[in-house]
C-alpha cells in the first residue's frame, strides 16, 4: 500500500513538473473569423422581424386618413433592389480583400440590439457592419474583410423611408 502511494506521488510530481510544457499551445497559419451558424440564424431572424415590423408600421401610417377600405398591396416594384450595391462593387467586397475607401460611406454599424445577441469578436479591432445589404466582419484598422453575409439587410433601411 505504501509503495502504491509512493508511485502515485511520483506520478503527480512528474505531471506537475511537466505540466507547463504540456500547456503551451502553438497556433500556426491563419485564424479564420467567420459568421457561425448560430450567428447567421440570429442575424437573419433579426432582419426578418425588423422588415415585417417596419412594413406593418408603414402600412398603418399610410392607411390612416387615406380613403376607406383601400389596402396597400405590398411594397412598390424595385424597392427590393434599393440600397443594394452594384455588382462590380459587390465583387470587391469578398473575404480577404480590403474594403475600398469609397465603400466606407456605405458602412453602418450593426444595430446595438442585434450586436448584443451575437458572440463577441476575438479582437476589439474586429467589427460587424452593414455595407449596403450585406453584413461584414472586418478589421477596422486594416479594413480587411474577414467574412461576408450577402443580402441579409435587404429591405431594413428602405421600408422606414
Amino acid at each position: 500500500m505504501n509503495r502504491c502511494m509512493g508511485m502515485i506521488a511520483g506520478a503527480m510530481t512528474l505531471l506537475l513538473a511537466g505540466g507547463p510544457a504540456w500547456a503551451q499551445v502553438s497556433v500556426q497559419g491563419d485564424v479564420r473569423i467567420v459568421f457561425g451558424d448560430d450567428e447567421q440564424k440570429v442575424i437573419k431572424d433579426y432582419y426578418g422581424r425588423e422588415i415585417i415590423e417596419k412594413a406593418r408600421e408603414k402600412a398603418e401610417k399610410e392607411g390612416k386618413g387615406h380613403g376607406k377600405g383601400k389596402k396597400k398591396k405590398g411594397l412598390p416594384p424595385g424597392l427590393a433592389k434599393k440600397n443594394k450595391l452594384p455588382p462590380g462593387i459587390q465583387k470587391q467586397l469578398e473575404r480577404g480583400t480590403v474594403l475600398p475607401a469609397d465603400l466606407e460611406k456605405e458602412m453602418q454599424p450593426l444595430p446595438r440590439e442585434l450586436e448584443i445577441k451575437l458572440k463577441p469578436l476575438p479582437s476589439p479591432d474586429q467589427v460587424r457592419v452593414t455595407v449596403g445589404t450585406d453584413i461584414v466582419i472586418m478589421d477596422k484598422t486594416t479594413r480587411k474583410v474577414l467574412d461576408v453575409m450577402r443580402d441579409v439587410a435587404l429591405l431594413a433601411h428602405d421600408i422606414s423611408k
